[in-house]
């Protein structure tokens, strides 16, 4: 009798399995995912992107950053050899935000202005601004440091490298010989 009720239970759930299989499948690979990784990371994590990644998703500039890649470019310029590269700001970078502003009318000569940050829900349910634009920095001068400066033809080369990567005109970058 016991052995009948046992198979009897079995027969249900084999039905009610072939039944909702589909339903079943598509809810075991939900969980595995949650299980194996498909979540979200913990914020402190050490496997987080470089500084100069996260700085270039949010928009911001890095000197460093771009010093280190230009260098990296500037020595490919055959004959440039080693170089090394210092760059001066005239202004930093600046972000623009858009506001709400409101005009209040009191009386027929005066009114008041109230200004606020427009804000927007961020995925970590809290608010941030909302950046209209950002401002890249402007450059003063360059300094470059190179072991081929001594040759016209390379010096040429870098000096319209660096003028057209930063915006300078050629008499605001000097191009030298990197001492040994």
């Amino acid at each position: 009798m016991r052995h009948e009720k046992i198979e009897q239970v079995l027969q249900k759930v084999n039905g009610m399995l072939l039944k909702y299989k589909y339903a079943l499948l598509i809810l075991l690979i939900g969980a595995s995912m949650l299980i194996l990784g498909g979540g979200s990371k913990p914020a402190d994590q050490t496997d987080a992107p470089p500084a100069q990644e996260t700085a270039q998703e949010s928009g911001e500039f890095n000197l460093d950053a771009f010093e280190r890649k230009l260098e990296t470019s500037l020595s490919a310029i055959e004959g440039a050899g080693r170089v090394q590269l210092t760059l001066s700001l005239k202004s930093t970078d600046e972000a623009v935000y858009a506001a709400d502003i409101r005009q209040a009318q009191q009386g027929k000569d005066s009114s008041s202005y109230e200004s606020t940050i427009a804000m927007v829900s961020d995925s970590g349910y809290g608010q941030k601004p909302v950046r209209v634009k950002n401002m890249y920095p402007v450059f003063r001068g360059a300094l470059v440091l190179c072991d081929g400066a001594d040759d016209t033809t390379v010096r040429l080369a870098v000096t319209q490298a660096v003028s057209t990567m930063c915006g300078l005109g050629t008499d605001k970058i000097s191009v030298l010989k990197l001492a040994n």
